[in-house]
């Protein structure tokens, strides 16, 4: 569940206060859908017959924003990778408006990690399906650059006059990449298509035997496959564009998740932790 964090600096004192955020999730205090570490509470209004039903239904997407605070023309936003935000008041952590990026833009999902202009303007990855091949049928996956203005025209605006200002084609159409955060220098927006990758005809996760790095810059940078989350930093320097990032590039980090290793303790959790070789990378784009 998200939790929501609160500290007050004042006189040389300090105070603290949270709040479960009030998602759709959540009704008259209870968890009305099953998530990750998480159970609902059996619907009591549901008879037998509907019941039985409910285990037919699609899940809808979370809205239960878990991940980051973000900002958009001067409001504050809780954010996760589905197409939802919740807009919050700051001032009594109390969610004000549901937000979804698909309603103002061509998105299907987005980062929640957006990056900013020094005048506020506002820049997402999100994601998209696009227009069918015309023999085969297939669906095209894009990954798109959002930018969101920086100043409301109207007092009751959210992310009104949000546009994607570019697309990037996904290098296998069906095998998106993971991807949860992206990276911004003055000119730059620098996207790494990684090597973890979903295959949307399976539905499942699983690691490519190569990896493409694909930046807006003028062509495309290949480097040896690695796994990244969060881009640490990005910058300009003497015509070079640098990049930091906390890699892991042995290929079994997903190992980690195995329902037999995380049942393990003490030692043998010791042992699975070895899986994990991840480190800080920094990469110099020429």
């Amino acid at each position: 569940m998200a939790l929501l964090h609160q500290f007050r600096m004042e006189k040389r004192t300090v105070t603290y206060r949270s709040m479960f955020l009030q998602s759709d999730r959540i009704v008259h205090n209870q968890i009305v859908v099953s998530e990750f570490g998480t159970l609902a509470v059996p619907d009591p209004c549901k008879n037998i017959f509907e019941c039985f039903m409910s285990k037919f239904e699609m899940p809808a997407i979370t809205d239960n924003t878990n991940v980051n605070y973000v900002q958009c023309k001067g409001d504050y936003y809780i954010s996760t990778e589905t197409n939802f935000m919740n807009k919050v008041d700051i001032e009594t952590l109390e969610k004000t408006e549901k937000v979804e990026w698909n309603k103002f833009t061509a998105v299907n999902g987005a980062t929640a990690c957006l990056h900013y202009d020094p005048d506020g303007t506002a820049y997402n990855m999100g994601n998209s399906y696009g227009a069918r091949e015309r023999i085969f049928h297939f669906p095209s996956f894009c990954y798109n650059v959002i930018w969101v203005p920086p100043e409301k025209v109207d007092l009751g605006e959210t992310i009104h006059g949000a546009q994607v200002i570019r697309s990037i084609a996904s290098a296998e159409k069906m095998k998106p990449s993971n991807n949860h955060s992206f990276g911004m220098t003055r000119n730059y927006i620098i996207f790494i298509e990684q090597p973890l990758k979903m295959n949307l005809w399976k539905i499942t996760s699983k690691i490519q035997e190569k990896a493409f790095s694909d930046g807006l810059l003028s062509g495309r940078h290949c480097s040896k496959p690695f796994v990244t989350y969060h881009q640490i930093s990005a910058f300009e320097d003497q015509g070079c564009v640098v990049i930091d990032l906390c890699c892991q590039d042995n290929g079994r980090s997903l190992e980690v998740y195995h329902l037999q290793n995380l049942r393990k303790a003490g030692e043998g959790l010791d042992q699975v932790n070895m899986f994990d070789s991840s480190g800080t990378v920094k990469i110099i784009l020429t």
